[in-house]
């Protein structure tokens, strides 16, 4: 078992499926985890759904406000202590075309899951340099950001997006001791937003011939944040059950021609 007990983890988007999964994973292993979304209602009931499994307390804050988030996360590093873990897992879609989306949803998705993850990695990141101490971020990618998608525009290219922020800041980072690295989910559960429901979801392009499940991606998230991962930083983990190892053979006829 993964140990992370005296850590401090904060999960966004802590509501159900992947996010609440990763913050009952981190208590498991030990870490106290800071659970937040936008509506205070969602991060009380993850809270206590997460408390079931370790330390867990509700933190809710609108991850898209440069003010909130640079006070709720100091005023949570005075109360629990510094936050040394740190996993951007909100995000929102639009399911619409370029044709299609208006500018508030594709400011909407944008904003959610890039300018939240930026914002939240500062704040966390600045109280580590200054206090010396080494840490870890997670942002929770998508397989949608690696490839296009129909009616996925402002998803995807937010999703591409946070792939070479995950580099980027895993450069600026490393001199600090803070590790920067991302996870990739397929289809998982059901789908952000809960657009399709479990049940409805196709996973014919999945070489494992199933849905992911929450906790496969928490898997993922608990060792890279772990100190089994130490000499790991600046990477993507696709949790995908093969899904990018391919461009789709069990879902084409004529996938055996050359």
């Amino acid at each position: 078992m993964l140990d992370l007990s005296g850590r401090i983890a904060l999960v966004t988007g802590a509501g159900p499926n992947i996010g609440r999964a990763i913050a009952a994973t981190l208590a498991k292993a030990g870490a106290t985890v800071l659970c937040n979304d936008v509506k205070p209602e969602i991060a009380e009931a993850a809270a206590k759904a997460v408390a079931d499994s370790g330390k867990a307390f509700p933190l809710a804050f609108d991850i898209t406000d440069p003010n909130l988030v640079e006070r709720s996360v100091e005023e949570a590093s005075r109360r629990h202590g510094a936050i040394d873990i740190l996993v951007n897992n909100a995000g929102v879609t639009v399911p619409k075309s370029l044709l299609t989306i208006s500018i508030e949803e594709w400011r909407l998705v944008t904003r959610t899951i890039q300018e939240g993850a930026f914002l939240c990695s500062r704040a966390v990141a600045k109280r580590l340099i200054d206090a010396k101490r080494p840490g870890a971020i997670v942002n929770i990618a998508s397989t949608t950001g690696h490839r296009g998608r129909k009616n996925a525009i402002a998803y995807a290219t937010a999703k591409g997006g946070i792939l070479n922020f995950t580099r980027a800041l895993a450069i600026e980072m490393a001199p600090y001791g803070i590790r920067v690295n991302s996870v990739s989910p397929t289809k998982t559960g059901a789908s952000v937003g809960a657009i399709e429901a479990a049940g409805a979801r196709s996973f014919d392009e999945i070489p494992l011939g199933r849905l992911g499940q929450p906790q496969d991606h928490a898997n993922a998230v608990l060792f890279l944040v772990s100190d089994a991962a130490s000499f790991i930083t600046g990477i993507d983990i696709r949790v995908d059950g093969g899904t990018l190892a391919t461009w789709g053979t069990r879902s084409q006829p004529d996938a055996g021609r050359t």
